[in-house]
């Protein structure tokens, strides 16, 4: 099992990042400038969040009860290969990490007496100081101290839709090299519960980002497709973007409502540069009847790209890619 898939990234576990699990209740919201303030969160079991990871990787949580004033999660982790991780994430009721354990107890990362990050209540202005020790698979690695600040209320769109936010800025360093600083930004959206988006930077300049793609709250279930024929796009479908000779192929699962599980295969670059066609296991959601849409990693350019497949009447798939300004055309057939 790769045990940093229960985390978003390295730099994100080790500089102590909150985890991007949230639910603010007493909430202001002014009418014009968004929300002024959010309270300490209460979750509700079943709560569930999906991110997307700028290196490619997808991690899903999930509220599943308190215990003596900790907040347990479960968490999950899916590369881009569709290998995947679970753990169990502790949180104190202010979402500071406290441990990451994988599903057998095994106890991989621990914070002392928690880890760096956002403070409730949250309200424009607002600035704290902490410290904190962490721990590796029970092992000491560092005492780190950081200084954050509510900087302000910003408007960020992102794949899970459009939210007034609080923009928190941070930075954190390691006790022994006050000179090597991490530094961090947080948009938490009362609306969804959660930071949309993270950003860290490394000292040495490097970035790791998330944003959040989904949000199902407790007792959430899948609506019905209110479409007919959805299970023609079951199966094997096989193609060739543009004019290239690597094979791209989509296999679609399982069909639940509007939503498809499918492994997608796409070869990574153009001739004569050759990288060996990759794999993903991702989720697609149906426009309609004959039209199905994927959020794909991009392993040439490094970035998310979409991808959209339409239902011909003969039969066959017509793909559409789309990453950044670079488009390609696809026609795929179905395998017999």
């Amino acid at each position: 099992m790769r045990t940093e898939a229960i985390t978003p990234s390295n730099v994100l576990a080790a500089m102590a990042v909150v985890a991007a699990i949230t639910m603010a209740e007493a909430i202001a919201i002014a009418q014009t400038s968004g929300p002024i303030a959010a309270d300490s969160p209460t979750l509700a079991p079943g709560d569930t969040w999906t991110f997307r990871y700028d290196d490619g990787t997808r991690g899903k949580r999930k509220f599943l009860k308190e215990e003596a004033g900790i907040l347990v999660f479960e968490v999950s982790q899916t590369w881009k290969d569709g290998e995947t991780s679970q753990g169990i994430l502790h949180l104190t009721r202010d979402l500071s990490m406290v441990r990451m354990l994988g599903v057998d107890g095994t106890e991989y990362r621990r914070f002392d007496p928690h880890s760096l990050g956002l403070q409730f209540p949250l309200a424009v202005g607002k600035e704290w100081q902490d410290r904190c020790q962490r721990f590796q698979q029970g092992k000491p690695v560092g005492t780190f101290a950081g200084t954050y600040k509510v900087v302000g209320v910003e408007e960020v769109v992102g794949p899970a839709g459009r939210f007034q936010t609080f923009r928190v800025d941070g930075q954190t360093y390691e006790l022994r090299d006050p000179t090597r600083l991490w530094r961090f930004t947080h948009w938490y959206a009362p609306e969804v519960r959660a930071e949309v988006k993270f950003l860290a930077v490394e000292p040495d300049g490097s970035r790791a980002q998330y944003e959040l793609v989904e949000f199902r709250p407790a007792g959430y279930t899948r609506p019905p497709a209110p479409w007919q024929g959805l299970e023609a796009f079951l199966g094997i479908w096989e193609g060739h973007w543009r004019e290239t000779i690597l094979a791209t192929k989509l296999t679609v699962e399982e069909i639940d409502g509007d939503t498809a599980s499918v492994i997608y295969w796409r070869g990574a670059s153009r001739y004569p540069v050759f990288q060996g066609p990759s794999q993903q296991r991702v989720e697609g959601k149906f426009l309609d009847e004959k039209t199905l849409k994927l959020e794909v990693w991009d392993d040439a350019r490094q970035r998310w790209a979409g991808v959209t497949y339409t239902l011909n009447s003969d039969g066959t798939l017509t793909g559409k890619w789309s990453s950044g300004g670079d488009v390609a055309n696809a026609t795929q057939k179905k395998e017999q």
